[in-house]
């Protein structure tokens, strides 16, 4: 083994995440133990604690990084990094490889979680209809009443819940996600407890979230953090966020980031990219300007496949090019309008009412359909919504 020195800490292969961060993957019905949301795992994936924190894949990916060599499991960031994108890697290492490289030194043994993702469950308040049926409650009905293949929802995370308590005096940092985090009673409960049990001077937490349910006894726990990241999901501009997200009140949403912003708590708006609002897309980003909120990085609708941005309307696609300084000039390889007409029909919408520029290709449905590389177009669709920010 290598001798460890101050520059195996801040080599180009180094990520302080094993050391400290016990994530769950959120893809599948029974998310498993992992470094990070990006990470894949090369053995059988871990949904036992001890097993992964003390299993010997986790062992193997520190002990690579201390050799300066790239673990398989993490080719996602060192992929990024090699297309001149800046990386999860090195955006986390940026605020918290300094206060914890010591750790890197100390045996395996001898390392507690420190940063603890918690997944509140499936259940969720609005039935968005990007979603998927493990991830919401509300949309897991909506599609078994439509026809569509449903898998199981997930489960609120009793581990992930017994760790944060069994280790609260060490714990530094806690990611909230759901479905909708508050729509969960036990994390209420949960933020209660480690306000009550002055835990939560010394922890920051991160909480995605529709902005539909803070109230002022909320916020009021949530200041007792030693710092918050309110993460908002929003997709649009008012009416055309309602129809994305049906449940959705846009005036109690921004009456709920005004509370936020006037107790001084960080807020962040997260879009989810997919075909029904990517031309929404610079209406919003202005409208996030304008009253000064910065957006995080967008995340990419990857299912249900037929929302997938390069799913655009062929006939919808100048458009963009219109709105954005440039686009993912690619032809489609499903069909997106048969799937908003599922759900147009189930909430009795129709999109063209809220964006009219889809009214010709709903009502007159004719797309080529062809292959494309998806790694490519994700790619093409970062690079321009990143050019208008």
């Amino acid at each position: 083994m290598k001798p460890i020195t101050k520059s195996t800490c801040t080599s180009k292969t180094t990520c302080i995440l094993p050391w400290i961060a016990l994530d769950r993957n959120s893809d599948t019905s029974n998310p498993a133990f992992a470094p990070c949301c990006l990470y894949q795992s090369q053995e059988t994936p871990k949904h036992n604690f001890n097993d992964y924190w003390n299993g010997e894949e986790l062992k193997k990916v520190r002990q690579q990084m201390r050799e300066g060599k790239k673990p398989a499991g993490c080719w996602k960031c060192f992929n990024d990094e090699d297309l001149g994108k800046k990386s999860m890697r090195q955006s986390v290492n940026e605020s918290r490889l300094s206060p914890h490289a010591d750790l890197i030194e100390k045996s395996d043994s001898n390392l507690k979680p420190l940063q603890v993702k918690l997944l509140a469950g499936a259940s969720c308040n609005l039935a968005c209809r990007m979603c998927v049926s493990h991830v919401s409650s509300k949309v897991h009905k909506v599609w078994e009443t439509v026809g569509l293949p449903v898998k199981d929802p997930y489960k609120y995370d009793e581990t992930s819940e017994k760790i944060i308590k069994t280790n609260a005096e060490s714990i530094r940092y806690i990611d909230l996600m759901g479905g909708e985090p508050f729509y969960n009673k036990r994390i209420q409960n949960l933020v209660q407890w480690l306000v009550d049990e002055n835990h939560a001077q010394h922890i920051t937490v991160y909480v995605t979230t529709n902005a539909m349910l803070l109230n002022d006894q909320l916020i009021h726990n949530l200041r007792q953090f030693e710092n918050v990241v309110i993460i908002v999901s929003l997709d649009a501009v008012g009416l055309k966020h309602e129809y994305i997200r049906p449940g959705a009140n846009w005036d109690t949403i921004i009456a709920n980031i005004e509370k936020l912003q006037l107790n001084r708590l960080n807020v962040l708006i997260q879009p989810v990219i997919s075909a029904i609002n990517i031309l929404c897309l610079p209406e919003l980003i202005q409208w996030c300007k304008n009253r000064k909120l910065h957006m995080t990085q967008m995340s990419l609708v990857h299912e249900p496949e037929a929302l997938h941005p390069k799913n655009l309307p062929n006939a919808l696609k100048p458009l963009v090019d219109k709105r954005f300084t440039s686009f993912i000039n690619e032809p489609s390889t499903d069909s997106s309008v048969d799937f908003i007409k599922k759900l147009d029909k189930h909430w009795n919408t129709k999109i063209y009412d809220y964006m009219p520029e889809w009214k010709d290709v709903y009502n007159n449905n004719s797309e080529t359909t062809y292959i494309e590389r998806d790694h490519a177009l994700y790619r093409k669709t970062l690079e321009y919504t990143q050019k208008i920010r």
